[in-house]
């Protein structure tokens, strides 16, 4: 209720008494400032180590990347290979590499479900580790 002084109005005064919508705002404050450090999400993060990055790759190996475009034209390290020929191409390369990964780097048009068919081969081959390749 607000107090008017100094005038003789005896009506309801059209003023705004702000005092209990700062009082409002400043308890909505408080709570905010203690809720909000609760509710904050921790992420744990494990990093590996640059010793073991250093030791995991070795700098002779070639990484296998097998491409897939949307006219179907497949190559295994830029090499033009039929479908058919895959699992061998594949299969003879793996015997050399240690960790036996195989990336693949297919474009967007390329039909979805034979990408997926030359995965289930090259895994076929001896991949234990199958990569896609994004942008």
């Amino acid at each position: 209720m607000a107090i008017a002084l100094g005038r003789e109005r005896n009506g309801v005064q059209a003023d705004i008494n702000v005092t209990p919508l700062i009082d409002v705002v400043l308890v909505l404050l408080i709570i905010f400032m203690v809720l909000t450090p609760s509710m904050l999400k921790h992420l744990r993060i494990a990093v590996p180590n640059q010793a073991t990055d250093a030791a995991a790759a070795s700098p002779g190996e070639i990484p296998i990347v097998v491409e897939y475009t949307a006219q179907r034209k497949l190559t295994v390290n830029t090499e033009p290979v039929s479908p058919d020929a895959l699992a061998t191409k594949l299969a003879e390369r793996l015997r050399s590499d240690a960790k036996r990964v195989v990336f693949f780097k297919a474009e967007d048009q390329a039909p979805y479900g034979e990408v997926v068919r030359l995965m289930d081969v090259a895994r076929g081959a001896g991949a234990k580790i199958l990569a896609v390749v994004t942008k």
